[in-house]
């Protein structure tokens, strides 16, 4: 079609998968192509001269442009200009006659994604735009979700992990409603995991399911497997009976958590107190990893061990969080918090107050704190980790 008349006279129906060819008349009758369906793309062809600029609606629902510049005129060279800025995420093809290598580069450093050489050839529209093609897809592919990892692990057992996992995971869940974003909690204790307990919640489904799906694993089945808490948490529950750690197929396992951070916002990982190459993995993964603590010489004693191992393995830095938890704030507790950063060798993040009745009723009731007993120091506290790893997650975008 001539488009050389007024912009608004006229109106192209191209469909939602075209790439145009914009030439002159003279690169028209030169050319040897096929317009119509090239690499999977529907070609439309528009006859216009190299310094006429091209109308803004012509390229409106293109997937690429392959445009005709003559490196010699200056409004051919400022339409391709305009083109780039006008349309900064389409793939501009510059198709020129006898290119120099100096004016290839320069063209590639301006901003154009390809260039051709003319007159055209079917077989060179072709693999251009195969690999066009091909660029696009990998584009969409860095656009899908990518989720954040939060990793929980514990310097010894018992000091907290499982609840601060659930009652965090929770309170981010019921923050996220507001916005669309959705959380999951994945309990990978696979011997002695509690979190369907502490938010009363059953299923017969479990991380097993996951684990035995091997390359049957989609979002479909994540989805099935995950139960919904009142909180809008995703859960997915260690499994039912004691599950050998050593026999997890590491490579499905990251490939579970691959599949769930493109599924949701976060993915909160309670991980075995045992390490093993799976868990250590994961934690290096992760964008966030909070080691629980107690007060107590023994409990410091182990997390400064585990800081050791993690920093053997190169995870190390300032997303590595250390949380005390059950912190008494008496004047004469017998531990302090400058002598517990002193012995860990690592500064405390965040404090969770001690009040054993308070969280023991609501575990054994199953509900989170924060609903049993609104606004308690320890909901507060918990409130804070929230807030906290929010700022670490978006700092790490």
């Amino acid at each position: 079609m001539k488009a050389d008349g007024p912009a608004g006279d006229w109106i192209l129906n191209v469909g939602e998968n075209c790439v145009h060819l914009i030439l002159s008349e003279a690169e028209i009758a030169a050319a040897d192509m096929i317009v119509g369906d090239v690499a999977g793309f529907s070609v439309a062809l528009t006859m216009l001269s190299t310094g006429t600029p091209v109308p803004t609606q012509l390229l409106a629902k293109a997937k690429a442009a392959v445009v005709e510049v003559e490196p010699g005129l200056e409004t051919s060279m400022k339409r391709l200009a305009t083109l780039r800025a006008d349309y900064p995420d389409l793939p501009l093809i510059a198709a020129i006659r006898d290119a120099e290598i100096p004016l290839v580069r320069a063209l590639l450093r301006s901003g154009i994604d390809d260039v051709i050489a003319l007159p055209l050839v079917a077989d060179d529209l072709t693999a251009v735009l195969t690999e066009t093609k091909e660029n696009i897809a990998q584009a969409a592919e860095l656009q899908v979700k990518s989720g954040k990892l939060v990793s929980v692990i514990k310097s010894v057992g018992g000091v907290g992990a499982t609840t601060l996992a659930t009652q965090v995971a929770s309170m981010e869940a019921r923050l996220g409603r507001e916005s669309g974003e959705q959380v999951c909690l994945f309990d990978m204790d696979l011997q002695f995991g509690n979190a369907t307990t502490f938010l009363g919640m059953a299923s017969p489904l479990s991380l097993s399911d996951l684990l035995e799906a091997g390359n049957r694993v989609d979002a479909e089945l994540l989805r099935s497997v995950t139960m919904v808490t009142p909180s809008g948490l995703h859960l997915v529950a260690a499994p039912d009976e004691i599950f050998p750690i050593e026999a997890v197929n590491s490579e499905q396992i990251y490939r579970i958590i691959d599949l769930a951070t493109r599924e949701f916002d976060t993915v909160w990982l309670d991980l075995p107190g045992n390490w093993t190459n799976w868990s250590l993995s994961l934690v290096a993964r992760s964008q966030v990893v909070l080691l629980v603590v107690e007060m107590t010489i023994p409990s410091l004693r182990q997390a400064r061990r585990q800081l050791a191992l993690l920093s053997s393995q190169g995870i190390a830095g300032s997303h590595i969080q250390i949380v005390a938890n059950r912190v008494e704030k008496k004047l004469f507790r017998s531990i302090g918090l400058d002598e517990a950063q002193e012995a860990i060798g690592h500064p405390i993040a965040f404090t969770i107050a001690n009040d054993f009745p308070l969280v023991n009723a609501a575990l054994d009731q199953g509900v989170l704190i924060d609903d049993l007993k609104h606004k308690s120091k320890v909901s507060k506290d918990f409130g804070v980790i929230v807030d906290g790893c929010k700022a670490l997650l978006k700092g790490g975008d």
